[in-house]
């Protein structure tokens, strides 16, 4: 059997394109349908309630579409509310657990954590890892001008190395891997790598999630057939598309994006 509708990916912005990228990359076949919520970034202010209000408005708009699978490419709202949308008709992925199980299987037990401030206060992260991996020693930071950083381009420049410097100063030599709990933070790894070294392992979120989305298209049997063809990716957003296609462009590197739509959800 072939199933040929879209994965559906939604976060709160569009630092969830990272894994919209990773997934592309791993499997090209899929076509992929991205909302973000750019009309009410950031969820890493808004309280658990909130949150879940909106991701239920999200995964709505996405099963409206007739996707076969949701990512919940946002750290916060995987953090506060997979469990309760699981009970949806299609499967639901987050971005912590395959974070958290590459970090336990290549920690020898001192493990970091960055990310916003509702990831980190959430303790989301420490959670899971301290059930995967019982008396680990998690460390966590919240970093919050990565994003803006990130969605400005300024992914390889002197502010954001002496910020990383500022930040991830706590880690170094202290822990032997970090996980990258924000999906803007992989494309800041190399800065990240430069401050820490190469001791650290940074585990990159965004990746992790991709191979779990493959995982479980296995596992559900939701596999495309389209071996002639690339999947599509159409990319949609709550707010300013304009703006939001700039800094695609930039997130999404060679992938070739044209227009990003608009569409009221609220």
């Amino acid at each position: 059997m072939s199933d040929r509708r879209p994965i559906g990916i939604f976060d709160s912005g569009l630092g969830g394109l990272t894994v919209l990228r990773q997934i592309h990359d791993l499997l090209p076949r899929e076509p992929l349908v991205y909302l973000g919520d750019t009309a009410r970034v950031p969820y890493g202010s808004k309280s658990e309630k909130t949150v879940l209000k909106y991701s239920e408005n999200n995964i709505r708009y996405l099963e409206r579409h007739d996707v076969k699978m949701v990512v919940v490419a946002c750290n916060t709202a995987s953090a506060y509310v997979i469990p309760l949308l699981k009970k949806h008709s299609v499967p639901v992925i987050g971005v912590i657990e395959g974070g958290v199980e590459a970090a336990v299987k290549n920690s020898g037990g001192a493990i970091g954590v960055i990310g916003t401030e509702a990831t980190i206060n959430s303790k989301a992260y420490e959670f899971a890892i301290n059930r995967k991996l019982p008396g680990a020693k998690v460390t966590s930071k919240a970093c919050p001008l990565f994003v803006p950083l990130v969605e400005e381009g300024w992914i390889d420049s002197p502010v954001t190395r002496a910020v990383a410097s500022e930040y991830l100063e706590m880690f170094y030599e202290k822990v032997d891997t970090l996980v990258l709990g924000c999906t803007h933070y992989p494309l800041l790894k190399k800065t990240i790598g430069q401050v820490l070294g190469t001791a650290t392992i940074l585990v990159d979120s965004a990746r992790e999630t991709a191979l779990k989305v493959k995982e479980a298209l296995g596992q559900y049997d939701l596999f495309t057939d389209d071996y002639m063809n690339v999947g599509s990716i159409e990319i949609v957003v709550t707010d300013s598309p304009g703006r939001s296609l700039r800094v695609a462009k930039r997130m999404l590197g060679y992938r070739k994006i044209e227009k990003i739509g608009y569409v009221d959800i609220i």
